[in-house]
């Protein structure tokens, strides 16, 4: 499969002030927008097969995904301080990650189903992974 995504984040400016006295220590914020691309290449596969009174599926799926830009930075200035600009920077997402999923799941013909699934993405900088256990019955 391949996949596309594009999300835009918007912040916009921002200027404290003081009720009374100087702006001496009150910041500054410049307005900034950021679009951060993130595409994926993978391969998703799911087979069924019967057993005793049941379907048994079974899921997988491996892919790569790339985020384009991964700057998480924010620009801000003391008002009335010169020379006081500074940078925050948030947690950067890797450039690169790999995307596992497995899933299996048991409906028997009584109406009751069992299922369990774990989703992961892995990268130099990060590790991220969820699991799930489901159990349900359809009347």
């Amino acid at each position: 499969y391949a996949a596309g995504q594009f999300t835009t984040l918007w912040l916009p400016n921002y200027t404290e002030q003081v009720v009374a006295g100087v702006n001496t220590f009150a910041l500054s914020y410049a307005e900034r927008n950021v679009t951060a691309p993130r595409t994926e290449l993978g391969l998703r596969a799911d087979t069924s097969f019967a057993a005793t009174d049941a379907v048994v599926t079974l899921r997988g799926r491996a892919a790569w995904a790339h985020n384009f830009n991964t700057d998480r930075s924010v620009s801000a200035i003391f008002q009335t301080l010169p020379a006081s600009a500074f940078v925050v920077n948030g947690a950067a997402q890797a450039r690169n990650s790999a995307l596992v999923g497995a899933s299996a799941e048991a409906k028997w013909l009584n109406g009751f189903s069992v299922a369990a699934s774990f989703e992961g993405e892995f990268s130099d900088v990060t590790d991220s992974y969820a699991g799930k256990g489901i159990v349900r019955y359809q009347w």
